[in-house]
């Protein structure tokens, strides 16, 4: 249906590794604008939770959930031109944005997040079969140069996805093949839930920022909201409000696991067969 956007090089990586870099999804100008949107709500989020324990990684690196609900400067990622045929690729028509991440990454000698999956301990235990479908993936797009080691790089282990996870790792446990992701601002890394990842440490006097949009299919769970509020579902494009689960006013509960009209929303006249 959209293989045309992946490569037969993509599919075998992804296959493989486990993993995709897609380069240069977003321009330039995409990367200001979405900076700029990004310091904003860091700022508000830095205001609104001055004193709380609301910082998880470490001070001043923050993890800022529902982040598509703070500023609308990050819908055009929900299905950017130069990577949602891919994103179909991989996880076909019936899919849904399940959370939306700002994600600030502070200088430290230390590994900012140790490794782990996704999704807790019951999809810990389940492994993707190398034709499957996914069940989630995470896309993160960087808007800060992470193109050199230590500038709290993306880690991942290579072929991870199809290994389980040890059940009590050590502290600091850093396992065979874990490598650092390197990437240019614009690029985009899209993983698994079943991956073995985690952040290395930024020993560079540079703040990381990205952005990540959780996938799955859209029978699944989401993990930031159960629904949208409506002002923000308002401001968006058909296509976006199905994509965050909105099925209309009068939707049955089924519609989540075959709605009749996905093809038409979802791929539109640019992504039809």
């Amino acid at each position: 249906m959209v293989n045309g956007y992946l490569t037969e090089k993509q599919r075998k990586h992804w296959d493989e590794e486990g993993y995709l870099i897609v380069k240069q999804v977003l321009s330039p100008e995409d990367i200001r604008t979405l900076l700029e949107a990004v310091d904003s709500v860091i700022e508000e989020y830095i205001r609104e939770t001055q004193g709380s324990d609301a910082p998880r990684f470490g001070q001043g690196a923050f993890t800022i959930i529902r982040a598509i609900e703070r500023t609308d400067a990050l819908d055009t990622l929900t299905d950017h031109p130069n990577l949602f045929g891919t994103i179909l690729a991989l996880m076909g028509p019936y899919l849904q944005i399940m959370g939306t991440q700002i994600y600030t990454r502070h200088p430290s000698d230390d590994p900012l997040l140790g490794f782990h999956t996704d999704a807790g301990p019951s999809l810990q235990q389940i492994h993707p079969h190398p034709q499957s479908l996914p069940l989630q993936f995470k896309v993160q797009f960087f808007l800060t140069d992470v193109s050199q080691p230590d500038s709290a790089n993306f880690m991942l282990v290579p072929g991870s996805q199809r290994e389980p996870f040890p059940e009590r790792p050590e502290p600091g446990f850093i396992p065979d093949g874990a490598i650092q992701v390197l990437a240019d601002p614009g690029d985009a890394v899209i993983f698994p839930w079943a991956q073995w990842h985690s952040v290395g440490p930024n020993k560079t006097d540079r703040i990381r920022k990205s952005v990540t949009f959780r996938y799955g299919q859209m029978w699944s769970r989401p993990y930031d909201y159960e629904t949208l509020p409506p002002h923000v579902l308002e401001r968006m494009t058909p296509r976006r409000q199905r994509l965050f689960g909105y099925m209309g006013e009068d939707y049955h509960p089924t519609d989540y696991f075959k709605p009749h009209d996905q093809l038409e929303i979802i791929l539109g006249d640019e992504w039809k067969l």
